[in-house]
């Protein structure tokens, strides 16, 4: 069977068939491991994702240039896609273009993604665009003020994605790489759980490519956690706010700010001292809600 996971926050393990083509070319199955069951070959193969994306993220930032952010967030994102695109996955994915159930949800992203997320914004938004998401971010930031990750979960058919936009995702390019992660095989599950307000709604889904982001993603953080630079998570909303705050409105000004404090050591989301920003460790990486 597949993974039957609460749509609030799916954890569990591997599904009935998950492969990958040409295995051998990106490591998934060698001789060594053949033998492996699927869960530890899956196991295998995002340690030393974790571990690539973690050595490229130090190479790149030494020294610390915001063009090099830039292009290794870029080639991590590439490398999730690329990897998606090796999956066999059985049954296949209910995700397609239009669906917007998964986007009924508060997400959270790391320092790298939110910076790049913020270049992505300045490239592609007119500064009538970024006073209106200005707006928009200020509003939903009130409305989960004061909650818990847990609470916000529970509700979070109330609120859709700040990106949401005449029903597709309007950063899908630079889009958090939990987002990226996420999938379905039973698209009436997925709007069960929206239309019920049952944030706890079994939903199947593949375990692997969820894996695979969620290796990416710690590869980031260990990489700036090596540097000694602040590594962690926070609501996407939260960043995008904090970004625009900051410049006043103006995303250029606040981006650079936080980019050449957060490249000298100094704190972006520890800034942040609203609701659900509490300081937490996992695997020695600072993680903030």
């Amino acid at each position: 069977m597949v993974s039957r996971s609460s749509s609030r926050g799916p954890r569990s393990k591997a599904g009935r068939k998950c492969s990958l083509r040409r295995t051998r070319k990106i490591g998934v199955c060698n001789p060594a491991q053949a033998a492996l069951s699927p869960e530890l070959q899956h196991e295998a193969l995002t340690s030393r994702i974790t571990q690539e994306c973690r050595d490229a993220f130090v190479a790149a930032l030494r020294p610390p240039l915001a063009e090099a952010l830039y292009k290794v967030v870029r080639e991590s994102l590439d490398k999730c896609e690329q990897l998606f695109g090796e999956l066999e996955l059985d049954p296949p994915l209910a995700c397609k273009r239009g669906c917007i159930s998964c986007c009924y949800n508060q997400v959270v992203l790391s320092e790298p993604e939110a910076l790049y997320l913020g270049f992505h914004l300045l490239e592609t938004q007119t500064p009538q665009q970024l006073r209106e998401l200005h707006a928009r971010a200020g509003e939903l930031v009130t409305a989960l003020e004061g909650k818990t990750m847990q609470e916000i979960g529970m509700e979070r058919h109330l609120h859709t994605c700040l990106f949401l936009q005449d029903g597709t995702c309007s950063v899908y390019q630079a889009r958090p790489l939990v987002c990226r992660g996420w999938n379905s095989v039973n698209a009436d599950m997925c709007r069960y759980s929206n239309q019920t307000g049952d944030a706890l709604a079994p939903i199947e889904n593949h375990a692997l490519p969820r894996l695979l982001a969620e290796s990416i993603r710690t590869g980031l953080l260990c990489g700036a956690n090596d540097l000694g630079l602040e590594a962690g998570y926070m609501l996407t909303v939260r960043a995008v706010f904090l970004l625009l705050e900051a410049g006043q409105g103006d995303l250029g000004r606040g981006l650079l700010e936080f980019l050449d404090s957060w490249l000298r050591g100094e704190s972006f989301f520890s800034s942040w001292r609203g609701a659900g920003g509490s300081k937490k460790h996992v695997s020695g990486v600072a993680a903030k809600n």
